[in-house]
């Protein structure tokens, strides 16, 4: 990503969006012909003040301003309404939808003025402030002194916001460091923070201080914080359910989990030596997505994820042979790790496994995996192809491999992405189908490409369905194929209200 525009892109994939509206559309009222002047009756303003609020909220700051010329109701309503910022809104380009345009409008604009608005805009409301979303001005508001993104801070602490997205873009000329500031903002709900060089240092908050009192969801976007720093932030968070790392590179290079409320984790395009999954017992998701372009990482690098008392985690993965090592209880598991009580986490339910078929010594990795979760229900295994092939299992290794607790008893759902018909990915399907005496769906997601060849794939997989080895023998069995790749992503991922966030 070598501009502006794409690096933006990247972490506006995964912080919150905006929540006002900036879709087309128009507020009017119905005015007919009913009265003598030809005008109609203004049904708009005769809703509740309640009901009025809650549309300007949702308006774009710059529209949210002009209702104020409306009527000296509607200036009122404006002053009392809960401000919802996005800095956004408020560029020069903000209405050109040419993203190649995008470094330029950057390149013009007055980032002095754009400071000094969004100062007039907080310092004017008189709160609170339901949503500020600053992902421009930050950098020059933090940098020298930083002085504005201070008085910033000590307003959203003063007029309580709730929801906060800083994001220190361009973080180039400048390396700015986040004000120490951000710990006395105590009534917010979700924070997520972006490209900022350090993340404070909590040292001298007092043991046990609920910094963040009411914090549900944290996020950290490429931004430095120290493994202490996490830890303390974690303890002074006690309602908090969602904590993210986005491409956070080293920073910790240690990730130690201790929460009692945590109920998601996310450590997605991010590296560390290891994430330990200390105490969580309301842990339910641990989501790893390990694809860092231009990390640059050694060949022989890899992650230790530790699973310790995580009594209620339920979705696990993408697990990758390829770059994490797992351990349960204190124990490493290597292949051909025997299934005890201190080797398996018999909470799972739901587990994705992302594998290089084409590299031995990985794919026999896969049924040590698969013993470590016994009551595995539904099984995602995404297939990649490898830089450098050493070698493929045929269906002889996987006749020879032992029994398997999950698909012998529980497994009723397998999905299978990226199929490109190699006999390395049929062999491994057709272990699948062959010992799941439970399986009912089998669906297999072909990879993008030639869509000339989809016939011939599924000529392949056509022997699965009729397997006279079959150890499930009920007529309800289905293999259903599709085209194209994944639509996973960040935003997906993190969504709570899904059951299986690696279903899409």
């Amino acid at each position: 990503m070598g501009t502006m525009s794409a690096i933006m892109r990247s972490i506006l994939a995964c912080v919150p969006p905006a929540q006002s509206s900036t879709s087309d559309g128009s507020l009017s009222a119905d005015f007919s012909a009913t009265s003598p002047c030809g005008g109609g009756e203004d049904r708009i303003s005769r809703l509740p003040d309640v009901l009025l609020s809650d549309i300007v909220s949702r308006l774009p700051v710059k529209d949210a301003a002009r209702t104020a010329a409306i009527s000296p109701r509607w200036r009122s309503l404006r002053a009392s309404t809960p401000l919802v910022l996005d800095d956004s809104d408020i560029l020069p380009c903000s209405d050109d939808d040419d993203d190649d345009d995008d470094d330029y409008c950057f390149a013009l604009t007055d980032w002095h003025a754009l400071t000094d608005t969004v100062s007039r805009i907080l310092a004017g409301h008189q709160g609170p402030f339901r949503c500020v979303r600053l992902t421009a001005v930050c950098n020059y508001a933090a940098a020298r002194d930083g002085s504005a993104l201070v008085r910033w801070l000590r307003l959203f602490a003063a007029k309580g916001v709730q929801d906060l997205v800083l994001v220190n873009f361009p973080n180039w000329p400048f390396k700015n460091n986040l004000p120490a500031e951000i710990l006395s903002v105590a009534s917010l709900r979700r924070l997520y923070l972006g490209l900022w060089n350090k993340f404070p240092d909590t040292e001298d908050l007092p043991r046990g201080a609920h910094v963040f009192p009411h914090l549900v969801e944290l996020g950290f976007c490429r931004t430095d914080i120290k493994a202490k720093d996490l830890d303390r932030l974690l303890q002074c968070s006690p309602v908090l359910e969602k904590l993210a790392l986005v491409s956070c590179y080293d920073t910790p290079r240690d990730v130690r989990v201790r929460s009692r409320s945590l109920r998601c984790v996310l450590f997605w395009m991010s590296i560390a030596d290891a994430l330990a999954v200390v105490v969580a017992p309301r842990l339910e998701r641990l989501i790893l997505w390990n694809e860092c372009p231009g990390a640059g990482l050694e060949k022989n690098f890899r992650i230790r994820v530790k699973i310790g008392h995580a009594p209620k985690l339920k979705v696990l993965g993408y697990l990758e042979p390829c770059i994490h090592v797992l351990e349960i209880a204190n124990t490493v598991i290597e292949s051909g790790t025997k299934p005890s009580p201190l080797t398996t986490a018999p909470s799972v339910e739901i587990l994705a496994l992302r594998v290089r078929f084409g590299v031995r010594k990985e794919a026999k990795m896969l049924p040590t995996f698969l013993r470590c979760f016994p009551n595995v229900e539904t099984l995602h295994v995404m297939s990649t192809e490898p830089d450098e092939p050493t070698g493929k299992l045929n269906f002889k290794f996987w006749q020879d491999v032992g029994p398997i607790e999950c698909l012998q008893s529980h497994i009723k759902k397998v999905v299978f992405k990226n199929f490109r018909g190699n006999r390395s990915e049929l062999a491994f399907l057709r272990f699948v189908v062959e010992r799941a005496r439970h399986l009912l769906n089998m669906v297999v997601v072909l990879a993008d490409g030639d869509p000339s060849s989809e016939g011939r794939l599924v000529a392949k997989l056509k022997p699965l369905a009729c397997s006279t080895k079959r150890a499930n023998r009920d007529p309800k069995f289905t293999i259903l194929v599709r085209n194209g790749g994944s639509s996973w992503s960040f935003r997906i991922a993190s969504d709570l209200s899904l059951s299986d966030p690696f279903d899409c």
